[in-house]
């Protein structure tokens, strides 16, 4: 009898795997996909998920998300699809749990993977005719009144019940809160979720609602960060990882406040999406690995726009649907800050990639939005104003059309405006005529990372400012802020050359230099190319604004000071003696040395006498020197 029974096991199992092996036509696997599945999707019934997926292999006009648990199979329409992501409705049928996570086309089935779903419930609203886009801002269940909502064009509040309804065009395609002080808005890694898309039909109803949390945020703790420029090349990476331990190391030590970043633009470099695939995208998930317990408010510069696409509304369209709005406003403590787009893109695409032009400008769009957001503000309010290219330049002058629109709208407020694209540091204190402190501020990257490439940990800008970034105290109407040097303490705020020791040859810095680069190198240099022994100390003091006082002393006695129109040596002979020493022009015009504003000397009785600085921010902190001369001057000298 075993034996009988073992004979019929061995016959069903192949009878099964005949089975198997003849299947109808039609079913077999005819698609690919290289989809990346989220591991959450938090959300409402009606609410839209996007989901990215890669060189080319997404879903197709036609397809379906199908979400299986246990036997039970819920199908959620896919309503858009782009270049390289689509998007899909949550159904109604969805509950919290995890979902089996397929696309199906025709009578083909391809499972992806698992997906944990969160649904909130949420409170019923009533429609209004005429209203195209409403929602709910709540707290723990409860309707948050007062809260700014808007669509980029038309700005409402919340109700007493935490409800607005909109009249948009959808011109935006998206709609967006004005985060209240004392909440946050939920999170996905480093991106606060104040917006939501819309589908860009006026004609449809569409619903968002937000869920915030309750904080303390009266006080908080504001990292300003200027321009990274990541795009996976000369290292970048590698330092940038320099950058990310530092800022970690001010979050720990800041960790009793309530804090949070907001970039200034130019995270990622649009030229390096394509060619070196590293995009916006790449810059989240980058930024996501390194950092973490803090939210970051991002400001678009002319290198976050596409410029393969045309003209200024379809270059942001990669930033809106993966980072931010491009002009938004939020609340923390006491502080209204308002993020603007002041870059214009006119340029038509070619092939080769060098169709990049535009202009610094705000637009009508923006500046009419801006006069209804602020009408929810009040005067006593600290305003904060991003921007990625600088509203003023060295000497005060506009740097931007719409300039005169702003300074009248930020009239009554103590208003800081921040902005970096330069990779140069200056303050331009307007407080007595305009109210107005603009801050522009360096950059993350130094030279586009060059420096630090060339010279590991000696990453610098164009002025000769470290590599770094600001932290700004915010306790109520109280707002101080300090630079940070990536990798140096805060008293690192200036630094001294003895120009004695100064002689910038083509053969001291650029020995492989031919004839051609080292007569480049030194008419670039040709400041610093002759010996002088006539005792001179030239000092670069970083983050200089006329507030700050200057004490330099020789053998007891104050020497005076004045104000240097220079090239910053160091820089000359980091980034553009190490380019002309390999043959090769800096890669860019943009990125040689500037002349400083904030390059002072002294003459000195000696060639060997010790010099004392004592440096004094407008806040009262001390930078001190004891300058031993002669001080050598050389890369290794300065890169310790």
């Amino acid at each position: 009898m075993k034996r009988y029974l073992y004979y019929f096991i061995v016959l069903l199992l192949l009878a099964v795997s005949c089975t198997e092996k003849e299947e109808p036509a039609g079913t077999a696997d005819k698609f690919e996909l290289l989809v990346s599945l989220p591991e959450l999707v938090k959300g409402a019934a009606g609410d839209i998920v996007s989901v990215k997926f890669y060189s080319g292999k997404g879903p197709e006009k036609g397809d379906v998300v199908v979400l299986k648990k246990s036997q039970e199979e819920i199908l959620c329409d896919i309503v858009g699809i782009t270049s390289d992501s689509f998007s899909f409705k949550i159904s109604s049928k969805l509950e919290t749990g995890k979902y089996v996570f397929s696309i199906r086309r025709g009578s083909q089935t391809k499972a992806l993977g698992e997906v944990r779903f969160e649904i909130e419930k949420r409170i019923e609203i009533t429609e209004k005719e005429g209203y195209n886009v409403y929602g709910l801002v709540s707290c723990e269940g409860v309707g948050v009144p007062g809260v700014v909502v808007s669509d980029g064009i038309d700005v409402v509040v919340t109700d007493e019940n935490g409800l607005y309804y909109l009249k948009s065009q959808e011109y935006n395609r998206l709609v967006f809160m004005s985060v209240p002080s004392g909440y946050e808005a939920a999170a996905e890694g480093i991106l606060p979720k104040f917006h939501k898309s819309l589908d860009g039909n006026p004609k449809t109803t569409e619903r968002a609602d937000w869920t915030l949390t309750k904080v303390d945020n009266s006080s908080h703790v504001m990292y300003v960060l200027g321009d990274m420029h990541l795009a996976d090349r000369t290292k970048d990476l590698i330092q940038f990882a320099d950058f990310t331990t530092d800022l970690n190391k001010q979050i720990s030590e800041n960790k009793a406040k309530r804090q949070y970043a907001l970039t200034l633009g130019d995270m990622s470099w649009d030229l390096y999406w394509y060619s070196n695939a590293y995009d916006l995208y790449s810059y989240i998930q980058t930024m996501n690995s390194k950092v973490s317990g803090i939210q970051i408010f991002h400001t678009i510069g002319n290198h976050d726009h596409d410029m393969m696409s045309e003209g200024d509304f379809n270059t942001v369209t990669a930033f809106k649907s993966k980072v931010a709005p491009t002009y938004y406003s939020f609340n923390i403590g006491n502080v209204h800050y308002v993020v603007l787009d002041n870059i214009l893109c006119t340029n038509v695409p070619k092939a080769d990639g060098s169709g990049r032009d535009y202009n610094s400008s705000l637009t009508t769009d923006q500046i009419n939005w801006l006069k209804k957001d602020l009408s929810y503000v009040d005067k006593s309010k600290i305003l904060v104003i991003t921007m990625h290219a600088q509203m003023y330049g060295e000497t005060g002058k506009s740097a931007m059309s719409y300039s005169s629109e702003l300074e009248a709208l930020c009239k009554g407020y103590e208003t800081h405006i921040m902005s970096a694209h330069t990779h140069v540091i200056w303050n331009n204190d307007m407080t007595s005529s305009k109210g107005i402190l603009h801050h522009n501020s360096g950059a993350v990257c130094g030279t586009w990372w060059w420096t630090g490439y060339y010279t590991s940990g000696l990453n610098i800008c164009k002025d000769g400012s470290p590599a770094g970034y600001y932290v700004y105290d915010m306790n109520g109407n109280d707002v101080k802020w300090r630079f940070k040097p990536t990798g140096k303490d805060f008293s690192h705020a200036f630094r001294t050359y003895d120009r004695n020791s100064i002689t910038m040859t083509a053969k001291n810095f650029a020995p492989s230099a031919n004839s051609t680069h080292a007569s480049s190198f030194e008419k670039s240099a040709s400041y610093w190319v002759s010996s002088n022994k006539e005792n001179y100390v030239y000092f670069n003091v970083f983050d200089y604004d006329p507030s700050w006082n200057i004490v330099v002393s020789e053998n007891g006695k104050d020497l005076n000071y004045e104000v240097v129109k220079v090239k910053d040596p160091l820089h000359l002979i980091s980034y553009e003696a190490k380019r002309h020493n390999a043959n090769a022009n800096p890669t860019s015009s943009f990125m040689t040395n500037t002349v400083s504003s904030h390059i002072f000397r002294v003459k000195a009785s000696s060639a060997a006498s010790t010099l004392e600085f004592k440096i004094t921010d407008r806040f009262g902190n001390v930078y001190t020197e004891s300058m031993e001369r002669p001080k050598e001057f050389s890369l290794n000298n300065y890169n310790r």
